[in-house]
């Protein structure tokens, strides 16, 4: 038996969900809606996009040993919609699971669920993949209660398979012929642990999507109250020195010497304060980056607001200036007046981040401060 032998699709990393911003903020909402609500609700396009997510962030980075995942979903896909494969393809421990992802009308009942199961029994007999050593069932009304009661008893829903095949499964397994349950077929279903079913139960799905950073723009959670901005450490990071590098420049323009540190200009008052004042901004707007990546899972929040700063004080840190500091305080001020219209980050920015925006743009190199020499 090989592993498979269909065409393999890549596992797109799913897009961002429309009218992400107001789920996020939850203004004009009214009441949230409760995920498993929200989750049976869900249209047949928006259950795959879910699925996909629950994959992408959460198989793939919490199950042990896992190689490659696999979007099988669609013609000819031979019962198979989310494959993933453990172990190196050849080696003796290389085995799969399979995700059969669904959105029913109404609970995945025993006659619909065995028909899904007789596809992977047929073509696992007949060579054109290996048994899962799990099948998952996921959907997002569960099961009934009768198919419930089956999984949990192997041989029962052996028996079930078998008693039912020519109702059930039979005609379910390709849409061209029957596939009858006889000669060595039926021996190989009847020597099958049926124990390899399995059933995703709806909250446990919720609870796995959450820990991905999907998560709360898909169920709408509120932000929760941002907590105050780190305080500088005492020694300067490495994560500080490009701002720093250019904040340096500055103070030597306006000392007239040459800058390799804080203790070149300890006694100088202004240049102190600066100093001083930079950091603890850089470290505000670094609060925000923080509030994007553990409240919202996704750092990209704030870098796509870096980028809107970016862009909106273009003309100002590129026109000609008497200094650098000039440059910078011109700059900083411009950031201060700047309007921000879209981003999920809108309602937390702080006088303090906008002057810190500056000195992240110049620690990723896309600002400079001085004209050079």
């Amino acid at each position: 038996m090989t592993d498979a032998l269909s065409p393999l699709v890549a596992l797109d990393g799913p897009t961002k969900w429309p009218s992400a911003n107001a789920r996020l903020l939850g203004l004009g909402a009214g009441l949230p809606v409760n995920p498993l609500d929200r989750l049976a609700n869900f249209s047949a396009d928006e259950f795959e996009r879910f699925a996909l997510e629950w994959a992408d962030g959460y198989l793939r980075n919490r199950l042990h040993g896992v190689n490659d995942i696999q979007q099988r979903g669609g013609a000819g896909d031979k019962g198979r919609d989310i494959v993933v494969w453990f172990g190196e393809p050849g080696s003796a421990s290389r085995h799969w699971h399979l995700y059969q992802c669904k959105r029913y009308a109404a609970a995945l009942g025993a006659g619909k669920g065995i028909g899904e199961i007789a596809k992977v029994l047929f073509y696992s007999f007949r060579g054109d993949y290996t048994l899962p050593s799990e099948y998952w069932f996921v959907t997002h009304r569960g099961v009934t209660g009768e198919f419930q009661d089956l999984i949990d008893n192997p041989e029962l829903l052996r028996a079930y398979v078998t008693e039912n095949w020519d109702t059930h499964c039979a005609n379910a397994v390709t849409s061209k012929n029957a596939v009858p349950l006889e000669g060595e077929f039926a021996d190989y279903v009847a020597h099958v642990d049926f124990g390899f079913i399995r059933v995703k139960q709806p909250l446990d799905l919720i609870n796995e999507h959450a820990q991905t950073r999907y998560h709360l723009v898909v169920f709408g959670a509120p932000l929760v109250e941002r907590p105050p901005p780190a305080v500088p450490p005492s020694h300067v990071a490495e994560a500080e020195q490009g701002y720093l590098a250019e904040l340096f420049k500055v103070i030597g323009e306006m000392t007239g010497t040459a800058i390799s540190g804080e203790g070149d200009f300890a006694t100088n008052g202004t240049a102190k304060n600066l100093f001083e004042r930079s950091r603890m901004t850089f470290y505000s707007a670094e609060g925000l980056k923080e509030l994007a990546r553990d409240q919202m899972a996704d750092a990209r929040y704030f870098d796509d607001l870096l980028g809107e700063f970016r862009h909106g004080l273009y003309y100002t840190y590129s026109a000609p200036a008497a200094s650098g500091y000039i440059r910078l305080s011109e700059t900083v001020k411009a950031a201060q007046a700047q309007q921000v219209s879209s981003s999920v980050l809108k309602d937390h920015i702080t006088s303090p981040d906008r002057e810190g925006f500056c000195h992240h743009l110049a620690n990723n190199g896309d600002v400079t401060w001085c004209d050079d020499a």
